[in-house]
């Protein structure tokens, strides 16, 4: 039996004005898959998130749960998916164990006190990313990798299967950076599916069961990622040349370029 995929998106379009940015997407998410997207700035896949989560409009069709989305409201699609953003700066210091019990607003509209339950499913939020020692510091005094894995954790504490996440790793060291990969992994292998945008091959390499690439607001790509990164893609889409090679049984994108002395 043919799986159904938790997202469809159909011939999608979208312009701004006249300056045409997505040209018939076709796009599908199936349960556990982290599908990386990949592509040069201003190709389309910030847009094509947006769409996904109905903060821009286009033309074609994106099916959540096989409904269309024209028959989801914006509660609707945060029963569904957790979108992580780029970056997140609240105008006030809340508190960690504040910022995660906002995923549960879904459940209980914007005014409802939270409940024991509600503390109890942020908790274990809290835990099972390993930030429970952090509830009671204040969000805005966290690093950039907190910030995110609190931000995962809220995900969590929404009660969705599926994450969206626009550059998860922006801004954060290079341990963070992989940290947060690894801890992507894990809730992947739990039943979690990732939808991410990565400016970074081997990134997508190292985690990804799948990468769609898009260049010229076309997707020019889809499958797996050792199939899809290859030196003639990276060629094509950056311009630059790279090797791809193996270690350890992982694949990895190496730049090439000529070092001036």
């Amino acid at each position: 039996m043919e799986l159904k995929p938790l997202i469809d998106v159909k011939n999608l379009h979208f312009s701004y004005k006249t300056h045409k940015i997505l040209s018939g997407v076709d796009l599908k998410l199936y349960k556990g898959e982290v599908v990386s997207l990949l592509g040069p700035n201003g190709c389309g896949k910030s847009t094509l998130i947006k769409l996904i989560l109905k903060l821009l409009y286009g033309s074609g069709d994106i099916l959540i749960n096989d409904k269309t989305i024209t028959n989801h409201s914006h509660r609707d699609i945060a029963s569904y998916i957790a979108y992580i953003p780029q970056y997140n700066n609240t105008p006030f210091n809340y508190s960690v164990m504040e910022m995660v019990l906002m995923g549960r607003i879904s459940k209980l509209g914007f005014f409802a006190l939270a409940s024991a339950n509600d503390y109890e499913v942020a908790n274990k939020a809290l835990q099972k990313i390993g930030i429970w020692h952090l509830k009671d510091k204040a969000f805005g005094q966290l690093s950039g990798g907190q910030k995110q894995m609190v931000l995962l954790a809220r995900s969590i504490a929404q009660e969705v299967n599926i994450f969206i996440m626009d550059e998860p790793v922006a801004g954060l060291d290079y341990g963070n950076q992989i940290r947060l990969l690894e801890l992507i992994n894990e809730l992947s292998a739990q039943g979690y599916t990732f939808l991410k945008t990565t400016h970074y091959p081997d990134h997508a390499l190292l985690i990804s069961s799948r990468v769609v690439v898009i260049n010229g607001g076309k997707i020019i790509a889809d499958g797996a990622p050792h199939k899809v990164i290859t030196k003639e893609m990276i060629q094509d889409v950056y311009s630059i040349n790279a090797d791809i090679i193996t270690h350890d049984s992982h694949k990895r994108c190496v730049p090439i370029f000529q070092k001036t002395i």
